[in-house]
């Protein structure tokens, strides 16, 4: 009787675990909630974050400084202001990305990768206006991933826009081959130069815009393209890289309306509401902590004429997280965010997970004297 009833027992378990299923609800998988008392001095959206060793360093563009915040005490634990001008100019500054909390690099303007330390002396400066083909300045921000990444040994690297500053009718696999869209710089050698990669004639697919979201794993790099389903996986040295199709349930909607229509006689509103009826990938981030890929994508939809297009373009009322396995990008869930609640552009990865920020302009709980953020853990979708 004793071993009949234990095998009864067994055999409910192993039920219950088979019917088990993950939630569609993503905020089943919130496991922490931070919030940061801010002041004046600390914009509440920013175009660049970063985490490291347990701060989040936060670019205040409007006030020209970076918010270094202790997440442990949850305090603001120091700000570098950003010079313009002086021995320690920095000109117009386009985001930074933390080496340590004594170096810091900031792309400017001014074709100029910088380095200051932790207190925003500037300690060096590399100019690279000659290298870029087009003219086209790169920028290190959060926003569309466009962040610098580094392979961990000197060698530093950027997303150049050429591609998507060349017009439609000259946008043909010479361009392709002309333009590579990476950029980096060898800190030991102190030079720029373009990797050998190079966007393959399948992104012509629209022949009109080809730009890209960039990320880093351990020992590559991750492109997406911002019109389709299209993951580059490519070796740091430029030369190898893998083509991935990453599937999607949600982000399918990819469409060149709003490039074939006659925008100029159209209304800045009008264009925005044509531009969002379609789908978009709004950002990719790698977590090494799980081994997750995480996509940010808009699927496309209509907005209604009471809304503000204008103010839509700036954030949109949601998103779509994809969630993929690191190895080899196969899709493990998609969960779509409630509306009006996060920021599409500010995340990161820390230990504890993805941390996402409720500060939408529309959420009812939004206080512009806090710094609020989610960390959501989807370690146990593996």
């Amino acid at each position: 009787m004793k071993k009949k009833l234990l095998f009864l027992l067994a055999l409910g378990h192993f039920s219950c675990s088979e019917t088990k299923t993950a939630s569609d609800n993503p905020l089943d998988y919130i496991t922490d909630t931070a919030s940061i008392s801010i002041d004046l001095k600390v914009d509440p959206y920013t175009r660049t974050m970063q985490y490291l060793d347990g701060d989040l360093y936060w670019w205040n563009a409007n006030r020209q400084t970076i918010s270094i915040f202790d997440l442990s005490k949850k305090t603001i634990k120091k700000s570098i202001k950003l010079e313009q001008e002086g021995p320690n100019g920095l000109g117009m500054p386009l985001g930074f990305f933390v080496v340590n909390n004594d170096s810091i690099y900031i792309p400017t303007m001014a074709y100029q990768f910088a380095l200051i330390n932790g207190e925003g002396r500037k300690l060096s400066q590399y100019d690279y206006f000659n290298d870029s083909k087009l003219g086209g300045v790169f920028v290190s921000m959060t926003r569309f991933s466009n962040t610098v990444q580094t392979d961990g040994n000197g060698e530093y690297f950027f997303l150049m826009g050429d591609l998507k500053n060349i017009l439609p009718s000259e946008l043909n696999e010479e361009a392709l081959k002309n333009y590579p869209p990476i950029f980096s710089f060898n800190q030991k050698k102190e030079e720029f130069d373009y990797l050998e990669f190079k966007a393959p004639k399948s992104l012509l697919r629209f022949n009109n815009s080809i730009d890209f979201g960039l990320a880093a794993t351990s020992n590559s790099l991750l492109l997406i393209n911002d019109q389709s389903n299209t993951l580059f996986e490519i070796d740091f040295n430029g030369f190898d890289y893998k083509e991935f199709t990453l599937k999607s349930d949600l982000i399918q909607n990819f469409s060149n309306e709003y490039w074939n229509a006659p925008r100029m006689s159209q209304s800045p509103s009008e264009n925005i509401n044509l531009l969002y009826k379609s789908s978009i990938n709004l950002g990719v981030v790698f977590d090494p902590y799980n081994n997750l890929l995480f996509r940010f994508g808009w699927p496309g939809e209509d907005i209604s004429n009471d809304e503000d297009a204008m103010k839509f373009g700036y954030t949109p009322r949601y998103f779509i997280i994809s969630i993929y396995d690191g190895k080899d990008y196969t899709l493990i869930k998609e969960l779509t965010l409630p509306r009006n609640t996060y920021l599409s552009h500010h995340y990161f990865i820390n230990e504890k997970g993805l941390n996402l920020f409720p500060m939408h302009p529309d959420n009812p709980s939004f206080e512009e004297d806090k710094l609020v953020f989610h960390t959501f853990n989807f370690a146990s979708l593996r």
